[in-house]
């Protein structure tokens, strides 16, 4: 199936990028590649959103607050679980079906995605789903993951991990790193190579990604070479600090849309706050659930990749910051124009496919180092 875009995006997309400083990290700007005014949203996201945003503007606030009843989570689920990408792959990708065993016995389901032309020992990145914690899944991903693969010809393995709320945390982030163990003692087996091992999450799964970074580091293993965290959730307790201000100050909207784009950020802002319930715990300041506040040293090198508009922008650069000046190498990149969960839009919007570019290079690049 055809892109819903002409590939000339994307080469704009690298034309009108430009570097800048935020609070003293290199920032790096994907600025809208057939719009330049201020604060707006792609024109394409908008034209898919326009009628949503019209809505959103005049709906009372207290309508739009996270439901957590069964058939609240029931309803996000639908919504989180939707497949949004286009086939548009054309390389022939293997999709291997596998089971890692999880610390109380569980199977974890995971899907392994490797070029059929590529034999010899190939980087691997461990991509986990996002989804609140309580939904997605690997169908959601599962287009990108194949792009990547295209593009790069590295294998990709994606874990089943256990939801909430019907798994309360911790299982879903210790049911991540014994995939992550897994992956490290059989990578032979599937023609990856164990010393070259990247973890990558988008949202949620960006939490569990680093999640499996501080384990690693912890327990000395230091089996991952580097981490890719894509508009993570980093400081769900929203500790204030010099680089945490929240607030709608901190968007650049465009007139006509900022009445629209500030319901939608402080919806779904409002959600990172209502996950207590869900995970089935009041510790969200512990160092896994919230590592914005967690010693920012003693991490692999780190791509950071969040849109203009996303409700997780200012804990991702802040994060970012944090990284860059405890001697972390990092690498940040905002895209203009963009809310939450564009990663999952292969073939919809350039953006996803320029992402997917960017996190191709990073870890190409810290393969050889």
């Amino acid at each position: 199936m055809d892109k819903k875009y002409d590939d000339k995006l994307v080469t704009l997309l690298k034309e009108k990028q430009k570097m800048t400083d935020y609070y003293g990290a290199p920032l790096l700007i994907k600025n809208l590649p057939d719009c330049d005014e201020k604060g707006a949203m792609d024109p394409r996201l908008y034209n898919d959103m326009k009628k949503q945003l019209r809505i959103m503007a005049w709906m009372p606030s207290k309508l739009m607050r996270m439901d957590v009843s069964d058939k609240g989570i029931t309803n996000l689920r639908k919504m989180f679980n939707a497949k949004k990408s286009i086939p548009c792959v054309e390389a022939d990708i293997y999709v291997e079906e596998k089971k890692a065993p999880a610390e109380d016995g569980y199977q974890i389901p995971i899907r392994i995605y490797k070029d059929k032309k590529e034999s010899q020992k190939k980087p691997v990145l461990y991509y986990i789903h996002g989804g609140g914690f309580f939904g997605g899944s690997q169908d959601v991903v599962d287009e990108s993951v194949k792009m990547l693969v295209e593009k790069t010809g590295i294998c990709v393995v994606s874990p089943d991990y256990r939801l909430a709320p019907e798994n309360p945390y911790p299982t879903g982030h210790r049911d991540c790193f014994a995939v992550l163990k897994w992956i490290y003692e059989n990578a032979d087996s599937f023609g990856g190579d164990k010393d070259h091992v990247f973890v990558a999450g988008d949202s949620a799964g960006g939490n569990l990604a680093q999640y499996c970074t501080t384990r690693d580091r912890e327990e000395r293993y230091y089996l991952i070479r580097g981490q890719l965290l894509l508009y993570p959730t980093l400081n769900m307790a929203g500790v204030r600090d010099e680089y945490f201000k929240p607030g709608m100050d901190q968007f650049e909207m465009a007139p006509k849309q900022k009445r629209g784009l500030s319901k939608m950020i402080g919806m779904f802002g409002s959600m990172t706050a209502g996950l207590e319930p869900i995970l089935g715990t009041r510790d969200v300041k512990n160092d896994y659930l919230n590592p914005y506040t967690r010693d920012a040293k003693n991490n692999p090198p780190t791509f950071l990749t969040v849109g203009e508009h996303d409700f997780l922008k200012i804990e991702t650069l802040g994060y970012g910051v944090k990284l860059y000046k405890a001697g972390v190498e990092t690498k940040m990149v905002l895209y203009k124009g963009f809310g939450h969960a564009f990663f999952d839009n292969t073939g919809v919007y350039p953006q996803c496919e320029d992402c997917i570019d960017e996190m191709g290079n990073f870890i190409m690049a810290h393969c050889w180092k």
